[in-house]
């Protein structure tokens, strides 16, 4: 007969076994937060056309960006950057512009190496004479300016992209499409963001490397293994190796590594192993502090291997020299204008007024409203939020302290995370009375705030660079409130040469600031003395004739302020006057057609700054119209008293 099958009945539970406890737990990937986590019951139709609406805004971003590329006249620094960053990719030598790391100049100039182009080897070589270099290699090669701009724009143009990209991947998984696709929006919208997105500078792909090293470490934090590890190493020097500025990327990456502790998020024992445990939130902090200081250490020979590579392998003295310099410079502080007043130090709300003026009104609205629903509970895990946050907070502390007033810019580092967080506002649901009205108004806020985002941008294009809000009176009143790469960076020549074509102007007085010369994109003019000129432009020969039915001078808002003279009134002459015109908004245009004072002027400026032919043929047409005035005859009195002392022979030293 066949055996009885025996029934098992579980022991009784004072029998069972108990299991062994460990802190250290096998290693369990965490899956990141779902995409759509804050999505309606019944799935967010939203998630399906989430892809195809993002590469939509991002071909926004890039239409906007080709704009103002074919617009933009080569800004104050493109020059030495691109120059320099050629020069490194031929010959490995970082002397040139070492105030800055060689990355993002190397990207730039990546696209020109096929074109074989001249460089200005030699005396200017020899001496690192880094600005002649650059306006002779841009200006004056075997290809035209625009299209070696073009080429050296277009490679940050593809950063910013991948910058939109990243912000769209994270904001879905935090936010869900609506959220993501919302963030995204504000940072394609931001005309600030689209200038700094087309230029030659190192603003844009600091900015990239800081938001994708956070990135990286919340990845790592959500499932932690070792090539995520790999990736915070590489972000992070590739922030070292853009810009000086990501040492404020120190701080930021010290306190989320806190938050992780704090958090008692899962940390892998040894971190340089895909099969290490995992140290539980429950298991003894020290342990797990010492785990992160592990990962930390890798994480940095990593960073350091990669600005290593930037610079050759042999190039690390250029970096500690330009780190020095880049102290140096935090240290003194620079020039800078914010409402008609004058600081070397800056003003601790500088960057906090820059936001606040030179960023759309719709875009205020949607991240005021943003932290409205966040400070109203609508928020998600602590871990998330400081994520979030403390590169904001942190970033904004910093630059309050900081005495280089000269531009947002140097603010841009906040905008992904500020305008990811702000994709909360897609993704309210109802809570209590406060955010139960705040949903049911976050529908109409994002639709206002966004159509007028869209409705500015469409009406600054193609001078982004140049964008200030109707708070203040729009970009036309934006020399008022702040000079610098927030308004006046030479990006405005192309707009000066259709103003002369369109009112029939052969030539005109010009008085710009920086070392990118007006004539190189077909602005003829009289060289009428700026601020951080090179030599060229004031040894060129060009006159304006009498005869003329129209006289006209055109003047950059940098110099009417004369911020860099140590003569504030050197231009005053000109505030009570009304401009006729404002090219690209940075430049000021007045009429002074038979305006013997105005040319009296002109004649007193040109002695102040050495120039003595233009001091003389300005006084002299001044005297043709006016024998009597007393500041051109004093102006042609001092060139004859300096001719005659140099005529006379020093007198015999004294035994």
């Amino acid at each position: 007969m066949p055996r009885r099958a025996r029934r098992l009945t579980p022991p009784p539970r004072c029998c069972s076994i108990p299991r062994p406890m460990t802190r250290a737990q096998p290693r369990a990937q965490r899956p990141p937060s779902p995409p759509g986590a804050h999505a309606p019951p019944g799935g967010d139709p939203w998630e399906a056309r989430a892809v195809p609406a993002a590469l939509i805004l991002l071909a926004i971003l890039a239409l906007q960006g080709v704009l103002f590329i074919g617009e933009a006249s080569q800004t104050s620094d493109e020059g030495a950057h691109l120059a320099a960053g050629y020069s490194y990719l031929v010959t490995g030598d970082f002397r040139l512009n070492p105030e800055h790391p060689p990355l993002i100049k190397q990207i730039a100039a990546l696209p020109l190496l096929p074109l074989r182009l001249s460089f200005p080897w030699g005396p200017l070589w020899d001496t690192s004479e880094e600005w002649n270099i650059g306006r002779i290699f841009v200006h004056e090669n075997r290809r035209p300016n625009d299209t070696i701009l073009l080429l050296g724009r277009l490679p940050i143009l593809g950063l910013s992209i991948l910058l939109g990209w990243a912000m769209f991947h994270w904001g879905r998984r935090l936010f869900g499409a609506r959220g993501a696709l919302l963030g995204l929006s504000l940072y394609v919208l931001d005309p600030n963001v689209v200038a700094h997105s087309s230029l030659v500078t190192t603003d844009l792909g600091v900015t990239l490397f800081i938001f994708l090293a956070v990135y990286a470490l919340w990845r790592w934090s959500e499932a932690p293994a070792p090539r995520r590890l790999l990736a915070v190493g590489v972000m992070t020097g590739g922030a070292f190796a853009s810009k000086f500025t990501s040492f404020w990327l120190l701080p930021i990456l010290g306190l989320l590594g806190a938050v992780l502790i704090a958090a008692r998020s899962p940390l892998p024992q040894r971190p340089w192993t895909g099969r290490s445990p995992l140290l539980s939130g429950g298991g003894r902090t020290a342990r797990r502090i010492v785990a992160l200081i592990l990962a930390a250490l890798l994480a940095s020979a990593v960073a350091a291997a990669v600005v290593v590579i930037c610079y050759g392998g042999g190039g690390l003295p250029a970096y500690a020299q330009g780190l020095a310099r880049g102290l140096a410079h935090s240290g003194s502080g620079h020039m800078a204008y914010l409402m008609g007043e004058y600081s070397e130090t800056g003003w601790w709300y500088y960057f906090l007024f820059a936001y606040l003026v030179k960023t759309p009104i719709g875009i205020l609205l949607i991240v005021a409203a943003s932290i409205a629903a966040l400070l109203l509970g609508s928020r998600r895990g602590f871990k998330d939020e400081m994520f979030l946050w403390l590169p904001v907070l942190t970033l904004i502390a910093i630059t309050s302290l900081w005495k280089v007033n000269i531009g947002l810019r140097h603010l841009l580092p906040v905008y992904p995370f500020l305008y990811l967080s702000a994709g909360r506002l897609a993704s309210l649901r109802p809570g209590g009375a406060g955010r139960r009205s705040l949903a049911r108004a976050a529908p109409a806020i994002i639709a206002v705030g966004a159509a007028w985002s869209l409705f500015e941008a469409a009406s600054i294009a193609p001078h982004y660079l140049a964008y200030f809000n109707q708070l203040v009176g729009g970009p036309k009143n934006g020399h008022l409130y702040l000079l610098d790469s927030n308004l006046d960076w030479g990006q405005a020549s192309k707009a000066l040469r259709r103003y002369m074509t369109a009112e029939n102007l052969p030539v005109i007085y010009c008085s710009f600031s920086g070392n990118s010369d007006p004539w190189y994109y077909g602005v003829r003019y009289q060289y009428t003395p700026g601020s951080g000129n090179l030599t060229n432009p004031k040894t060129r020969l060009a006159r304006v004739p009498d005869g003329l039915p129209r006289e006209i001078l055109a003047v950059s808002p940098m110099i009417l302020h004369s911020v860099h003279f140590s003569d504030r009134d050197l231009y005053a002459w000109l505030k009570g006057r009304q401009p006729i015109a404002t090219p690209g908004y940075a430049y000021l245009v007045y009429d002074i057609t038979n305006d013997t004072d105005a040319h009296a002027y002109i004649s007193v400026i040109c002695l102040n700054f050495g120039l003595a032919d233009l001091a003389d043929f300005e006084a002299r047409r001044t005297l043709r119209r006016d024998p009597k005035n007393a500041l051109a005859r004093a102006v042609l009195q001092k060139l004859r008293e300096q001719e005659d002392k140099r005529a006379s022979p020093d007198p015999a030293p004294r035994p």
